[in-house]
């Protein structure tokens, strides 16, 4: 048989052996998942899990799919694959709800960020992918995205940051509503038999296309893999026949070409911007590889954007672009593209000529007496840097104007002058006017006039300080072997404080920061060349860091390497040399090291957290490799095991317990710091797990020991100062997360200094590296004494102890809880007891007031009711922001009906008595609807205003779901209630005024005008919410007395309420035996104490009995409303009259004419008739006035007869 049709049958059925032997798998499937934020509803399932569960042919809300929380501005999901994996593409399909793409979701899908890492931190891995959407309705939900790496974590992560300017068909929050999620890799063997099937061919050496077209469907479907992260798969184009080579078949089987391959220049200036290009002709998938000086260059690279994309005659356009050329750019450039049968390279040399670099000496801004003498020099470091300069020179400049005679060279300038005088003081520029970009230095001149301070001349730490202007920096160069800039400040009275080093770092450590920015800025992947980097530096900081002690710029260099380091092996995964890297940290945490950590902290971001935070990056790749082998390092400062375990059988213990043989006990007093963390049956972990745990023996005392919880901040000042960490460091990290911990995990702590519990009290602890302090949350105390302590948290992390001095504030704390929450179960009894008896006789006492009254109650109520059973449920953030809205709104709510009774008693009583004219008219119809739209609208408005103001910036507080008072949200509650507060008691005065105005108290004896203020005055101060004003002075928590007061008078708020509004109400209780005749006795009995209750519970109750006409000689009243200029001569008559008047005093002893008590209708008049007789000699006048006691129903009728 001929070779070709042998070819034409032989490879098809090796393909199809291929599709059926080594089918792809799908790396996620079944794999545990997690995500940022997860729908909030535990009943519906739309879980992380579902996105890898093999389903989607659902791609709604039918439980395939996993849908995060709405309204959220970032939402992140990952998988966990189990182990680094070789991946070579994934696949999203997205939420669609069924309807034909695209749908509306796409929308929620734009922009979004895949992710390849070996941690659980976005930020380790590798970008595969960006979608940026340029068109509305793209992407489709439907994605293939090509990542050739290897990695162990697939993270999908979108945001919708406040700030940023988004396409305004991107939608408003963040989402990950994935359907389904499938990482895929090619087995090896996939690609070794198709390379197998390459010498069945024709006798022209092509393949036909039929078979061309088989090979291209299989590498479709089985993307080739490789270890390098940059490889990106192109789709395959197939040319046009006429653009082929070999014209006499029908289809080649690769066309693989680079048309041209060049760069916008060979030699190119540092700091230029450069770009490559080449154009590929080819009909099948390929994959390209940049490559500098032999090194690969990856997307990942900070410097260099690498794009392809197809042009429109059938070729592909690829590019590499640097937008910064530097020194260590110049070399040759390769790109190498290749498929299964060929591959073919180009390469050029790029020169690169360095920047210019000008120095001026002095090097630094400096200060000089007047009269001495100025000398300026001004020279090229790097005359190469010139090379095609054929013109300018050099030249100084002052203030912008050009100075003259200087004396200069082609390198060089100088310009000098013997006296210095005040016109001399300026900026001095240096730059040549020939280079083509823009390079000067600057310095700053200031000539001290004789009168000025200054700070003299000086040698200080290795440096000579020159003088210096009082209230100026000055800047020298650091000491010998050191690099940066020294500062030094000149106070204002003339006098140095002392020299900061911390930019003084030594040579080498600086060397060896640049060659790690040099791999992760360039993205370079050769392992052999990082480990040779990493592994030197380390070398070269432990022979650093083990003198005595290291000086402040060389510890802060080197928290910055170590963290380079970190970085380049979670990105690269490279093997270092773990010892020599934990001995330098040991090192770095030694104490002799105190102050200059002391010195970093203060000058920088950093402190000893920034060690513990890359230990556990570290610890996180090590125990990533299933193979582990367990290993250990103990130090001066501290110790680790790597191990590997099943927490379903063993559970963890560190530092493990030794006993020489059985008959040895070991005492637990003498044991030294430890954890153990028992069996987690619930976790599921059916294989072991590695672990890495830790002891920090010393670094607590480098550490800071405040604690970030709800607390004042001056409190939380002054415990900074007597708060200390009184025990070693704890930390324990797990290959896999293993979340809330049951049971939890047990540490056992030695006191550093043994403490009598009189003295000192302890606090288990966790480091939160998001705020830098420690926090208490998940952690509770177990045991303690003067030696040790025994804590449990659930969860896992670096963990200590605090010790804080013993405050008997802290200990009073329980009693005065108890106490709040007895009295506010009181005052929510006879509150409701109140609000139900008003609601069994309403038809009784139906009126304005008495919905007020409804109202008061109600609100109290709610707010208390929700106040004591969800004030503490912090667990839930938008649940616990909830309860603040709600309770403060209810809150408020109550406050406002207790301003609005005190404005009815206002109008009712005090307005009456001094203008009826006035009550008259704002009382001529009812003003219901009025009080309550501002009762419940207004706490609306503030409620609202306080939550946007306060959103995301500690609204409540920590550990309890109210205002806070840190963040200021506190304010807004306080300060309307204080207005309230003020305003009710400038209304009770108004009352008591009218109560001692009249005719009756002023009869009275004293012993009985004073029983009567007292009885009214605690009648309405609670009512009106005055006993809050002890809760505003409890707000200082020294003010002890305040906050005990503040209990008990609140406590007694629901009591209040229901004697004066239920017990001293006449209407009340007529209403009460009305309906239920028991209460007849129990009214006979209230009858008797009426008698001598305030007027307000009258006029609350709104009576509407018919009482006796009234007769007075006052004068002032038809004064008042008649406008009578002339004094009438008032006289009593053989029927005396006199005015009773309606106040907030008890009744006196008015007489009412039904003493029997008749049955109130609710028709009944309420009408009562006020006769003033006036006699003048010849004439009398009678002026009868009637008016309502239910002020809201009748006007005021006025007639002079």
């Amino acid at each position: 048989m001929d070779h070709s049709v042998l070819a034409i049958y032989t490879i098809p059925v090796l393909l199809l052996y291929i599709d059926t032997t080594y089918a792809l798998e799908n790396l996620a499937l079944g794999k545990p998942t997690w995500e940022q934020h997860p729908w909030p509803e535990t009943e519906v399932d739309f879980g992380s899990e579902n996105a890898v569960d093999g389903l989607y042919t659902d791609r709604g809300q039918g439980g395939q799919c996993t849908i995060s929380e709405n309204k959220q501005s970032t939402a992140e999901w990952r998988v966990d694959l189990g182990s680094v994996v070789s991946i070579s593409h994934i696949d999203i399909h997205y939420r669609t709800d069924n309807i034909p793409q695209p749908s509306p979701y796409v929308n929620r899908m734009a922009g979004f960020f895949l992710y390849v890492s070996n941690t659980t931190f976005k930020e380790d891995g590798y970008l595969c992918f960006h979608e940026i959407q340029t068109v509305a309705g793209t992407p489709t939900e439907d994605q293939t995205i090509r990542c050739s790496i290897h990695g162990r974590y697939i993270i999908y992560y979108n945001e919708r940051r406040q700030g940023m300017v988004y396409p305004s068909y991107y939608s408003q929050y963040a989402y990950n509503e994935l359907c389904e999620v499938e990482v895929y890799d090619i087995s090896p063997e996939v690609q070794t038999t198709i390379k197998a099937s390459l010498p069945f061919t024709t006798t022209s050496g092509l393949l036909s296309t039929f078979e061309t077209s088989t090979i291209e469907s299989t590498l479709k479907d089985h993307p080739k893999s490789s270890s390098f992260n940059t490889i990106e798969l192109i789709p395959p184009n197939v040319a046009n026949q006429s653009t082929l080579e070999t014209p006499s078949t029908t289809l080649s089987l690769c066309v693989l070409k680079i048309l041209h391959f060049k760069s916008n220049s060979l030699v190119l200036r540092e700091g230029s911007s450069a770009w490559f290009e080449f154009l590929v002709l080819n009909n099948t998938m390929y994959e390209r590889k940049w490559f500098h000086d032999g090194n690969l260059i990856t997307s990942s690279s900070t410097r260099f954007v690498i794009t392809t994309f197809l042009t429109e005659n059938g070729t592909s356009k690829n590019t590499l672009h640097i937008a910064n050329i530097l020194q260590r750019d110049k070399g040759e450039w390769k790109v190498v593209i290749s498929n299964s049968l060929r591959y073919t390279t180009r390469s050029l040399t790029l020169n690169v000529i360095p920047r210019l670099v000008i120095q001026m000496k002095p090097e630094y801004d400096f200060s000089i007496l007047s009269g001495e003498g100025i000398n300026l020099q001004c020279m090229v470091s790097n005359p190469e840097s010139l090379i095609d300069v054929n013109n300018g020179n050099l030249i100084i400049r002052k203030d912008g104007s050009l100075l003259a005679d200087v004396s200069e060279t082609n390198v060089s300038i100088k310009w000098s002058k013997s006296a210095a005088t005040g016109a001399d003081s300026g900026s001095y520029t240096c730059l040549h006017t020939g280079y083509p970009d823009p390079v000067f230095v600057s310095i700053n001149i200031i000539v001290i006039q004789p009168e000025q301070k200054r700070c003299q001349s000086e040698m200080s730490d290795g440096i000579f300080w020159t003088n210096t202007l009082a209230g100026s920096i000055k800047q020298e160069t650091c000491p010998r072997n050191k690099k940066g800039i020294a500062t030094r400040y000149c106070d204002l009275s003339g006098v140095w404080q002392s020299p900061s080093l911390i930019n003084c770092t030594n040579e080498i450590l600086m060397n060896a920061s640049t060659q790690l920015d040099s791999i992760l800025k360039d993205g370079i992947q050769n392992t052999d060349k990082i480990q040779e980097t990493v592994n030197s530096t380390l070398r070269l900081m432990k022979n650093l860091t083990s003198s005595n002690e290291i000086s402040a710029g060389d510890l802060s260099a080197s928290l910055d390497i170590l963290e380079k380091i970190v970085t380049v092996t979670n990105n690269t995964g490279s093997t270092i040399e773990e010892d020599v890297f934990y001995s330098v940290v040991d090192n770095v945490l030694s104490t002799n090291n105190s102050k200059s950590w002391t010195t970093v902290s203060e000058k920088t971001e950093k402190d000893a957290s920034f060690i513990l935070k890359n230990m556990e990056r570290f610890g996180e790749v090590v125990i990533q490799n299933d193979n582990i082998t367990p290993t250990g390092y103990s130090g001066f400062n501290f110790d680790l095991t790597i191990n590997r375990t099943q927490l379903a059988e063993n559970g963890i213990r560190f530092p493990e317990l030794h006993v020489q043989s059985k008959n040895d006990t070991v005492n637990v007093e003498d044991v030294s710091t430890f954890l153990e963390l028992p069996k987690q049956d619930q976790k599921n972990e059916d294989s072991p797990i590695n672990y890495v745990a830790v002891i920090y023996k010393t670094v607590a005392e480098i550490l800071p020991s405040s604690l970030g919880s709800a607390q004042k901040a001056d409190q939380e000042e002054k415990q900074k100062t007597n708060t200390v960490v009184n025990s070693p460091i704890l930390s324990l990290t797990t290959q896999t997360g293993l979340g809330v911990l049951v049971p939890p995990l047990n540490l056992t702590f030695k006191h550093a200094e043994n403490m009598e519990p009189k003295e000192m009290y302890p606090v288990c602890v966790s480091w939160d590296f998001a705020i830098s302090k420690w926090t208490d949350k998940g952690c509770t105390l177990n045991e303690s004494n003067s030696k040790r302590t025994i804590c449990q948290c659930n969860h896992l992390t670096n963990f200590a102890i605090l010790m804080r001095p013993y405050s008997k504030v802290t200990e009073e704390t329980r009693s005065l809880k108890t106490m709040s929450l007895v009295g506010v179960i009181i005052s929510i009894a006879f509150t409701f007891l109140t609000f139900v008896i008003y609601v069994l006789v309403w038809r009784y006492i139906k009126s304005d007031q008495n919905i007020l009254t409804l109202n008061l109650c109600g609100s109290l109520v709610f707010s208390y009711v929700i106040f004591i059973s969800s004030v503490e449920k912090t667990d839930y953030e938008r649940l616990c922001i909830g309860i603040t809205v709600l309770t403060h709104y209810l809150f408020l709510v109550t406050f406002f009906s207790m301003l609005g009774m005190g404005v009815y008693y206002f109008m009712s009583i005090t307005v009456t008595y001094y203008a009826m004219y006035v009550a008259n008219n704002f009382k001529s119809e009812s003003r219901l609807r009025w009080f309550l739209l501002g009762i419940w609208g207004i706490p609306v408005i503030i409620t609202a205003t306080t939550l946007a103001a306060f959103y995301g910036k500690d609204y409540h507080q920590k550990f309890y779901c109210w205002l806070s008072m840190e963040s200021g949200s506190l304010y807004m509650f306080i300060i309307p209630v204080c207005i309230i507060i003020l305003l009710n008691l400038l209304i009770i005065g108004s009352l008591v005024r009218v109560l001692c105005a009249s005719s009756v108290m002023t009869k009275s004896s004293l012993r009985k005008k004073a029983m009567s203020a007292v009885r009214s005055l605690g009648t309405l101060l609670p009512v009106l919410g005055v006993t809050w004003l002890f809760g505003i002075l409890a707000v200082n928590e020294k003010a002890e007395m305040f906050q005990f007061i503040f209990v008990i008078a609140n406590s007694l708020q629901g009591l209040f309420i229901f004697v004066s509004h239920v017990m001293l109400n006449k209407k009340v209780m007529q209403g009460l035996r009305n309906k239920y005749p028991a209460f007849r006795s129990l009214m006979s009995f209230t009858e008797e104490s009426k008698k001598e209750t305030t007027s307000v519970s009258r006029s609350q109750s709104t009576s509407r009995s018919d009482t006796q006409a009234l007769k007075t000689e006052k004068n002032g009243w038809i004064e008042r409303f008649h406008g009578l200029k002339s004094a009438v001569n008032n006289k009593k008559k053989k029927s005396e009259s006199y005015l009773t008047e309606k106040t907030v005093s008890t009744e006196c002893s008015t007489r009412d004419l039904n003493e029997k008590n008749p049955v109130i209708t609710e028709n009944e008049s309420t009408s009562h008739t006020l006769e003033l007789i006036s006699e003048g000699g010849r004439a009398v006048k009678r002026i009868p006035f009637s008016f309502n006691l239910n002020p809201w129903k009748k006007k005021y009728n006025v007639t002079e007869m």
